[in-house]
């Protein structure tokens, strides 16, 4: 781990311990200055260094810096193999790609006139949603790996109930070509709603994955925002705008995390 990632690590175990500054240094012989510019990610301090400080902390060097993938709750359902993390995350980049495309062509089609009876428009309406539950399935179960690798279990729940959700939603949506033509407004409020909850869940949970900096952050940040404008409901445009962001940062934090892991796994 390089910095300011390290620091900003080191600081978390620190605070998570209790400890302050002025009390780790009497444990580790490490002068207050040394510390206060390692965990400000001014220096890189050598690996004894950083093995004495996690010595103090409680903390093993390989538990923190050479993790491994914890089977998750999820995993069988998901088809997910802890042998083949680093491809099923790079799948979900790629699928991650076409859902993005994919999003465009699905509002597209949710502003025709469903009262149209026609089958030509059904059958694309009923492909674009199928190719769209497809692409988001193995974008987020690459979230889900991820809340798993980093034991980050907001994260790995909520991105798997955004999988349910969406497959629930699509089932209604293609069957309110059909029936239910009434409740479509009923159905769109409720689709705002929850995946407003779990927006925020989300940018929580990808804020949380301090290894990631910057990147992270802000990705939670904008999914979040997000999640506020789907819940306002009249804000919801808005919050289609700050999605299509958050998509792109989302692909970007994928490929991020598991070009990291590949140096690891």
């Amino acid at each position: 781990m390089k910095q300011p990632e390290l620091g900003k690590k080191i600081l978390e175990l620190r605070k998570q311990k209790g400890f302050t500054q002025e009390e780790l240094v009497e444990q580790c012989n490490i002068n207050v200055r040394t510390i206060q510019r390692i965990e400000a990610g001014d220096v890189s301090p050598r690996s004894y260094t950083i093995k004495a400080i996690l010595e103090v902390l409680g903390f093993d060097y390989e538990e923190v810096f050479d993790k491994k993938y914890t089977p998750g709750k999820f995993d069988a359902v998901l088809a997910i193999d802890q042998n083949k993390i680093y491809k099923q995350l790079n799948i979900a980049m790629i699928f991650g790609i076409i859902y993005f495309i994919a999003g465009f062509f699905e509002i597209g089609v949710e502003f025709i006139d469903l009262e149209k009876e026609n089958l030509l428009f059904k059958s694309i309406y009923i492909i674009i949603k199928t190719i769209s539950l497809v692409a988001l399935f193995f974008f987020f179960r690459g979230f889900v790996i991820v809340g798993s690798f980093f034991n980050n279990y907001l994260l790995q729940i909520s991105a798997f109930l955004v999988i349910v959700f969406t497959f629930f939603f699509s089932i209604l949506d293609v069957t309110s070509l059909f029936v239910f033509k009434d409740f479509i407004g009923v159905f769109g409020v409720s689709k705002l709603i929850s995946y407003g909850v779990l927006s925020i869940l989300i940018g929580i949970g990808i804020k949380r994955l301090l290894d990631f900096g910057g990147l992270a952050k802000w990705t939670g940040i904008l999914e979040i925002i997000t999640g506020i404008c789907f819940l306002a409901i009249i804000l919801s445009p808005i919050g289609v705008v700050t999605q299509a962001v958050v998509e792109i940062f989302e692909i970007i934090l994928i490929y991020r995390i598991g070009s990291e892991l590949k140096k690891t796994i």
